[in-house]
Parts: C-alpha cells; sequence; structure tokens
C-alpha cells in the first residue's frame, strides 16, 4: 500500500498501445467464433467464403483483424487459402446432433442416407469391475459383454466407444453371429430386448487424445476429444448398458432446448 498522499505510478509509455492489442485481440476472438459458427452450420454456399473487402464490411472491422481471423483459421485446418482463387471451407461438415432423445447419431443422420458406419471392432465377455457393476446395478464380477465399435461420418473417422452390457441379458451378443452389431447400439438392444429402450442419461465431457484414441481416430496425440458417457434403461429404469465414448469435436455438436425451470 502506498503512504497516504504519495501519487501511484504513472501509464508507461507502452500502456496505451497494449490497451489497443487487448481491444484488437478481443476482436479477433469474436470474429473467429461467429466465422466458424458459420462454417460448422455450414452457411456458405458451395464452401466458398467471401472475399476479404466483403468480410470487412459484413463484421465491420478492419483488414487487420480479418486477415489474423483467416490465419488462425487456416492454422486450425478449417480453410485454405489460395492464392488468385479465393478461400476455401476443408474441414470435414460437422453434424449437429440433437440429444433431447434416447437415439444416436446413425439413427438421425441415417433417416436420411448413410453417412454414419458403426463397426465392431471388439466383443467378449469379461467379470465387471466395481465402477461398471455400480452403474448397471449388478454385483461386481457379474459377466458383462464388452462392445467397442468405432464410428465414422462420410467417411472420416467420427469415434470410438465402449460399451458395457450385463451378460444375463445381452450375453448372446458374444456367442451368435446372427446378430449385426454394425448398427445403432439402440437398435441392437431394443431388438434384443423386443420392445424400445427407454431413458439415457447422458454426461458429456472434455478430453484429449492419447496415443491408441490418436491413432483410431486419425487426429494427433493431445487433440482435442469431446467424450460422452451413457447409461440406457429400459422402460422400467433398469440399466441396459453403460458406455464410454470419444468423438473428434471437429465432428460433431451436441444440441439440445434447455427448459424454463417450473415456477420460474
Amino acid at each position: 500500500m502506498l503512504p497516504s498522499g504519495e501519487p501511484g505510478p504513472r501509464p508507461t509509455a507502452g500502456s496505451r498501445p497494449a490497451g489497443r492489442n487487448h481491444e484488437r485481440l478481443n476482436t479477433v476472438r469474436w470474429v473467429c467464433d461467429v466465422l466458424r459458427a458459420e462454417l460448422r452450420a455450414q452457411s456458405h454456399p458451395d464452401d466458398v467464403l467471401p472475399s476479404e473487402d466483403a468480410l470487412i464490411r459484413k463484421y465491420a472491422v478492419s483488414r487487420g483483424v480479418v486477415r489474423q481471423v483467416l490465419l488462425i483459421l487456416q492454422e486450425e485446418g478449417v480453410i485454405e487459402r489460395v492464392r488468385g482463387a479465393g478461400t476455401f471451407v476443408v474441414a470435414p461438415s460437422v453434424w449437429l446432433h440433437g440429444i433431447d432423445e434416447s437415439r444416436d447419431l446413425a439413427q438421425e443422420v441415417n433417416a436420411q442416407g448413410t453417412r454414419v458406419v458403426i463397426n465392431k471392432a471388439h466383443v467378449a465377455l469379461h467379470p465387471a469391475t466395481a465402477f461398471v457393476a455400480t452403474m448397471l446395478e449388478i454385483a461386481t464380477g457379474d459377466e458383462v459383454v464388452i462392445l467397442e465399435t468405432a464410428t465414422t461420418l462420410d467417411g472420416f473417422p467420427l469415434g470410438v466407444r465402449t460399451a458395457f452390457l450385463p451378460a444375463n441379458r445381452f450375453g448372446m451378443l458374444v456367442s451368435d453371429a446372427s446378430i449385426d452389431l454394425n448398427r445403432s447400439p439402440y437398435v441392437v438392444i431394443a431388438e434384443v430386448l423386443g420392445e424400445p429402450v427407454g431413458e439415457t442419461q447422458l454426461n458429456i465431457a472434455s478430453s484429449t487424445a492419447n496415443r491408441v484414441v490418436a491413432d483410431a481416430l486419425n487426429v494427433a496425440v493431445g487433440s482435442a476429444l469431446l467424450d460422452t458417457t451413457r447409461i440406457v434403461r429400459d422402460r422400467r429404469g433398469v440399466p441396459l448398458e453403460y458406455s464410454i465414448s470419444h468423438a473428434r469435436g471437429d465432428r460433431i455438436v451436441f444440441s439440445t432446448v434447455m427448459r424454463v425451470p417450473p415456477g420460474h
């Protein structure tokens, strides 16, 4: 604390430019975020971006800001700038996936044509760990079916998933080759049960790709991932499946509508 009456430190010569630089970075940030969101929403016809002059007018910012934004998006691998030709979107399309129903991306997307492909990587019986047993509300050591799958969207790696299902209800998935496991888990589960599933408890988080996941998703080690864990229940509330998945964050966006709580 300064003694009473003693003047505080005077602004340095570089303080005003630093303030302007901070303001510029804030502008770059929001323009970059908005343009990236537009690209994810596929709002640019033929995946061609407007000219620099058009972007300057559109966002009411300087040429320097626009050029910095385009450089950032190019470094992210979202766009490609070709001298004399223009700026193009090069990132694969992102799917907006609603999470307000007990269904997955394959069911939603493939209703409009096959774009999502699920491939079984491994299926086997294994004793349930204490954690998995808790999620499935079974006893530790009870056998579970471990089903691992890989998913692609438009031919590009999208996600990898490990599912655990109680063997007393789904043990046939290991031995019955007539059951097609290269499908939506919701479809497989409903087929085995002979009835639709009930509610799904879904948790969404983020992580970074380790070497195993990075190789499967064709990303660099340390890349950002979108992780989900879910518990699928039957109509009576009994757990049918607990799963853990890792998805490329540049391929999918989860979407829902947040309702106003009763009484507000």
